[in-house]
């Protein structure tokens, strides 16, 4: 049986391309020359790992990721993967780490595409965090969800649960973000989140709702239905506050962020483990130090936005 030429490198969008540079060094001198190279992250951004294997990969290309489930999945496949970690590249099997279960694509999701992300929108930059270490964290938490639905067009709704706890001088806020989807997989607990922030009383609970937004539009979940279950009656209807006429810097940034929802709804929850869950953590946390509690920010975004 001839053996199969390999034509081209296809590189994971996390990926640098310094790395994928050394990466195409390391091949040369195993005696790989004149081959190709993709870059997920320039001619495919966004893209799903089963769109990646299904549009991308075949016999005659090489994949270099850092994602050791994926790399796993994709020798599991028969395709040739190498995984880098520390500037040096492998293409075994890493030992201990899952494969992936891709999400089989749908008739509609057979046309490749240059760009996976959904539309954006223009106040998302005002919103992402400036500490790279937090970038990231949003970065995964993206490909996390993108992945386990295969890809955004399979996100059917968005259950947003959020709550505000006093502690001392400062309030506690929290939410959680839940995703379900239209393909009859497993919905996905997708995001948990904690604030501290100095809130005067009359906007702690617009402050909420505010922190609850954010993070959904910094996950770029804002073009799915929506519906936020504010804690009741701490936390009353944001939408009869959208129409104040004086409004305060924090019923002005709901307003702002609302508009850049297709499908909001907030409703009351007054009870359900989603809601009680989330009181109880709160309560947890306020009982001491946690370093899932981050410091909040929402004068810097009031103070950004104007």
């Amino acid at each position: 049986m001839p053996k199969t030429i390999m034509t081209k490198v296809v590189v994971d969008e996390a990926v640098s391309e310094e790395l994928a540079r050394q990466f195409l060094s390391f091949l040369r001198k195993k005696g790989h020359d004149g081959l190709d190279i993709l870059l997920i992250s320039k001619e495919h951004t966004g893209m799903p790992d089963s769109h990646i294997v299904h549009h991308l990969l075949d016999d005659s290309t090489f994949f270099l990721t850092t994602d050791r489930p994926l790399h796993n999945t994709l020798l599991s496949q028969g395709f040739k993967s190498y995984h880098c970690q520390q500037g040096k590249f492998s293409s075994q099997k890493i030992k201990g780490i899952k494969s992936k279960i891709l999400t089989p694509l749908k008739k509609e999701a057979l046309v490749l595409k240059d760009d996976y992300h959904p539309p954006k929108t223009e106040i998302r930059a005002y919103l992402l965090p400036s500490a790279e270490k937090s970038l990231k964290k949003l970065r995964t938490k993206r490909r996390r969800i993108r992945n386990h639905f295969g890809g955004y067009d399979n996100l059917d709704l968005v259950a947003l649960t959020v709550s505000w706890k006093v502690t001392g001088a400062s309030t506690l806020f929290g939410l959680r973000i839940r995703i379900s989807t239209t393909i009859g997989k497993k919905g996905l607990d997708a995001s948990e989140n904690y604030f501290r922030d100095q809130i005067a009383p009359p906007y702690r609970s617009i402050a909420a709702i505010n922190y609850g937004l954010i993070l959904s539009i910094q996950l770029m979940l804002h073009g799915v239905p929506t519906i936020v279950y504010y804690d009741a009656p701490r936390i009353s209807n944001p939408a009869h506050h959208l129409c104040d006429a004086e409004q305060s810097p924090y019923l002005k940034l709901l307003a702002t962020l609302h508009e850049n929802f297709s499908d909001l709804k907030f409703v009351p929850s007054t009870k359900g483990r989603f809601i009680e869950r989330l009181r109880k953590k709160l309560k947890d946390l306020s009982s001491g130090r946690s370093n899932e509690i981050v410091p909040g920010y929402l004068s810097e975004i009031i103070k950004n936005l104007k």
